[in-house]
């Protein structure tokens, strides 16, 4: 991509006022960012408004990207801008995801399976020890496995570096620009897992790190994630809202429970009682809730699979059964990618696989093969 996009395409995600869910409306309108910047800052003003159409068009704020965008590539950086064919196609869905983000790292955001494991900074020995326990089962089973987490002190940095400790790809997802890393404690971890997975961000340099840039990281977190694994929390924990914004994405929450008298189970404990997440003791129950199959489990050939060469299959059911052949059960935003077809024409090509028995669904709105 020539570096003039990529100058409009920062100067559009920086222009303050317009917010992720604002300017994926403006790019539907126009169609490309290419077309919002051909407008004259006037008739742009009609839609968003002055101060904002004048921020968009601020030579401010394009000559600032321009120094931005050679700071990135000199330091291997990637820029993804939605629409892009490598941008995650499970963040793709969710309405607020971020309209562009920077990341360094040799893991794909589009791996087939992939699970945020996030906790209070105040961890527990249990809660070492189980975030320690569960991911190495996982990694037993599932060596494709991506772990995501946001870095912090506590469950984060644990589930991290027991991911990198197990052969996992781990991704940190930051609250800062690739200027500085918060905390600057975990900065070795940090930089192992530009080697065994990445860091992702949406921020510029010289952002301020507020409140505010947490929950924006917690929502990239369950938005990029098939389901999202809470091992400690407090009643008023950070966690649960990564937890309640994954609910909102349609994403499964999983929680580990605890004693009554422990406050830093009292999180999970509640997401559990008000059915906000299941159940979580061993990796047994997220392969359940997922519907995974063990990456060294035998596939079996039964009669239940389809023969590829069926004259009645269409071109997109042999592609649908072939991938589930490949990876295991899959989820309608994998096919969806998979195929470039919208969720909708997705959900009409799954049921009328489902009705000849083709597909089945499993726990976690995963489809296998087969009845």
């Amino acid at each position: 991509m020539d570096d003039k996009k990529l100058i409009m395409q920062m100067a559009f995600a920086r222009a303050k006022g317009l917010g992720p869910i604002r300017s994926r409306e403006l790019l539907a309108h126009f169609g490309s960012v290419e077309a919002i910047f051909s407008q004259t800052e006037a008739s742009l003003s009609h839609l968003v408004g002055k101060a904002v159409a004048a921020e968009i068009f601020s030579q401010k704020n394009a000559e600032f990207v321009a120094k931005e965008l050679k700071f990135l590539q000199a330091n291997g950086v990637q820029i993804s801008f939605l629409g892009d064919k490598d941008y995650p196609f499970r963040l793709r869905e969710c309405a607020d995801a971020p309209i562009l983000y920077f990341y360094k790292g040799n893991c794909s955001l589009n791996s087939p399976k992939m699970l945020a494991v996030v906790g209070t900074r105040h961890i527990t020995d249990n809660g070492r020890q189980f975030t320690r326990h569960i991911i190495a089962e996982l990694a037993q089973r599932h060596p494709d496995l991506v772990i995501v987490s946001g870095l912090a002190y506590g469950v984060d940095v644990e589930a991290h570096k027991a991911a990198l400790d197990c052969g996992l790809a781990t991704i940190g997802v930051m609250a800062t620009g690739f200027d500085r890393l918060y905390p600057t404690a975990h900065r070795n971890v940090a930089s192992q897992m530009k080697e065994q997975g990445g860091l992702l961000s949406e921020h510029f340099r010289g952002d301020p790190l507020v409140p505010g840039c947490f929950v924006s990281r917690n929502r990239i977190i369950a938005g990029m994630c098939d389901a999202v694994l809470v091992v400690e929390s407090a009643v008023d924990g950070g966690a649960l809202t990564t937890a309640d914004i994954a609910n909102s994405y349609n994403r499964e929450v999983l929680a580990v429970p605890g004693r009554p008298s422990d406050v830093y189970s009292e999180g999970c404990n509640q997401l559990i009682k008000q059915n906000k997440a299941a159940l979580a003791t061993s990796a047994d129950d997220v392969d359940y809730l997922l519907g995974w199959t063990s990456a060294k489990a035998p596939v079996s050939q039964s009669s239940t699979f389809p023969e590829l060469n069926q004259p009645d299959l269409s071109e997109p059911e042999m592609t649908v059964i072939a991938e589930i052949r490949k990876q295991g059960p899959i989820d309608q935003s994998a096919i969806a990618n998979l195929l470039s077809l919208s969720i909708p024409q997705v959900s009409s090509l799954l049921f009328n696989m489902e009705m000849r028995g083709l597909v089945h669904r499993i726990p976690g709105n995963l489809f296998a093969i087969g009845k």
